[in-house]
């Protein structure tokens, strides 16, 4: 071999051990080199969760609780329930009672609905009449043609002596709602009107007819074949514990 050959041999071998040396340096940093910065990423990170204040926990909104609604109180209906008796039971309006229970039909109730009932100052607290006996008056005693007591009062006795005509008309005069529920309307012979479940408003009046009739809130009916009513006679309105309400003398 000619001593160019052999040198040209020895650059060649050179120049491959050189390309393998380079290329394994490279591979063993390139290999070396994420690992370094997976754990410096890591390391820079681990701090952040560490050193998280507990105050950001206290910044977290709580949960709503639910207020429970004032001045009321609940009540199951049952069987055969209207709205009317539900709201002459506790004292309160109709109209009062669907806008609490924000109702826009008085027959939608069902038999375990769950009404709340509102309980107002009006309601809880009202004026007592002063009772007054039916025999307290001695009977030769003057009375006024109309005397009332407890915010209600007879006005007139229409058409008295005429069956089909007789009525006695009564009107509320206090303020707020009075339930009327067994209360009495009575002449001087014994003859006893017994008032069925009504709500007499603020301004409101109703007809207490001695004939018969269909009844309505301003028409109630006695259901009675003759004339009550006669000129110089009384008539009684009694509350349901029989405390004199109202009196009337027929002229």
């Amino acid at each position: 071999m000619k001593p160019w050959q052999r040198l040209a041999y020895y650059l060649a071998i050179n120049i491959v051990v050189s390309a393998l040396t380079t290329w394994t340096v490279l591979a063993i940093w390139d290999r070396s080199h994420p690992r370094q910065a997976a754990v410096a990423t890591a390391a820079t990170q681990a701090p952040v969760a560490q050193t998280s204040s507990p105050g950001s926990e206290a910044a977290t909104p709580a949960a709503p609780t639910v207020t429970p609604l004032d001045n009321v109180e609940e009540y199951q209906v049952q069987a055969n329930d209207t709205m009317g008796d539900i709201a002459a039971r506790f004292g309160v309006s109709v109209e009062e009672l669907m806008a609490v229970n924000g109702l826009n039909d008085p027959d939608s109730l069902s038999a375990g609905m769950v009404l709340y009932i509102p309980i107002t100052p009006e309601v809880e607290t009202t004026e007592e009449p002063t009772a007054t006996s039916a025999t307290s008056a001695p009977a030769g005693s003057t009375t006024p043609a109309a005397e009332a007591t407890g915010g209600v009062t007879i006005n007139s006795v229409i058409g008295a002596g005429d069956l089909a005509s007789e009525r006695v008309f009564i009107s509320r005069t206090g303020s707020g709602v009075l339930l009327l529920a067994d209360w009495k309307l009575m002449d001087e012979n014994g003859y006893v009107f017994v008032f069925p479940t009504l709500e007499l408003f603020e301004g409101g009046a109703v007809n207490v007819w001695t004939t018969n009739g269909s009844p309505t809130v301003v028409d109630l009916y006695w259901g009675l074949g003759t004339a009550v009513w006669q000129s110089g006679e009384r008539a009684t309105l009694l509350d349901a514990q029989g405390n004199v309400q109202a009196v009337y003398q027929v002229p």
